[in-house]
């Protein structure tokens, strides 16, 4: 997902709830920081007032190995590298749109897609806002509440400007939005409109497209792509090489060759992927 460090995800499914006096500290902070940024205060405290507001309680999740070479003979399987060739026809406009604009080779971000959420199928079913509220409020280190909260607030932001419920809005038990699964805090920062319409929605696939692309290139795919990847997925252990194994089996289906090298990034190119951004 773009991009959480993995040990993260499952925080808020294992601490215990801090004192309330902590708590108000948190719900204070995340109301002042949205009231500075133009919600009314009493918009930014009804978000906590609302009683579909809760914790998510805390169970223990085991640590498990991930046996990539296991994902990837998965990956690359007819069937599966068949939904890829169906999601390609479906949206090859707005992939190859992404390749020329961005530099991206377009059959991985399908691979991208395939590996996060199955082109969407699997995208979560937990309210978002209450996993980053639960996870504010479990966190014992000051920086790690803050960086729940900081996507807290992005989830605001976004939903206020997609004129969407805040407490409606799904995905997974980390928080990720969409097929590309996206965190609030990275759509804010590199979320892209993708069908022009001047709102981004993670839950689209064009839009998802066109942000996983561009978070990609934000972080280096033009200088080292499987680190771009790595940092997409917030551990370089087997992603990339996973979403690469996908691109190639898509490309042999599909009977393409690999694309030319990336164009190098200039100004131009650097300004026009910065708009439709969140912020």
């Amino acid at each position: 997902m773009a991009a959480m460090p993995v040990a993260i995800v499952i925080l808020f499914l294992m601490l215990a709830p801090m004192p309330a006096s902590a708590q108000n500290e948190r719900v204070d902070y995340v109301v002042a920081e949205l009231e500075k940024s133009g919600f009314p205060r009493a918009v930014a405290e009804g978000l906590f007032a609302d009683e579909r507001v809760k914790m998510y309680p805390p169970r223990e999740v085991a640590p498990r190995t991930i046996d990539w070479d296991k994902i990837i003979a998965s990956l690359v399987a007819p069937q599966s590298v068949q939904r890829g060739e169906k999601f390609h026809s479906q949206y090859q406009e707005i992939l190859d749109k992404a390749q020329k604009d961005f530099g991206v080779d377009k059959t991985a971000i399908v691979g991208l897609l395939r590996l996060e959420s199955d082109f969407g199928r699997n995208t979560g079913d937990y309210v978002v806002f209450n996993v980053f509220y639960t996870s504010m409020m479990r966190a014992e280190e000051e920086k790690r509440w803050k960086w729940f909260a900081e996507n807290l607030i992005a989830l605001a932001q976004y939903c206020k400007k997609g004129g969407y419920d805040c407490l409606d809005v799904r995905g997974s038990y980390g928080g990720a939005l969409g097929p590309a699964q996206f965190l609030p805090k990275s759509a804010e920062l590199f979320g892209a409109d993708g069908d022009g319409n001047g709102v981004i929605d993670l839950t689209h696939p064009l839009d998802a497209i066109y942000s996983a692309a561009n978070f990609l290139v934000e972080h280096g795919w033009h200088e080292d792509q499987m680190a771009a990847l790595g940092k997409y997925y917030g551990s370089a252990n087997g992603y990339p090489r996973a979403v690469m194994a996908y691109a190639e089996a898509l490309r042999k289906s599909l009977g393409m060759t690999p694309p030319p090298p990336a164009p190098e990034s200039n100004n131009s190119d650097s300004n026009s992927r910065v708009i439709g951004r969140t912020n």
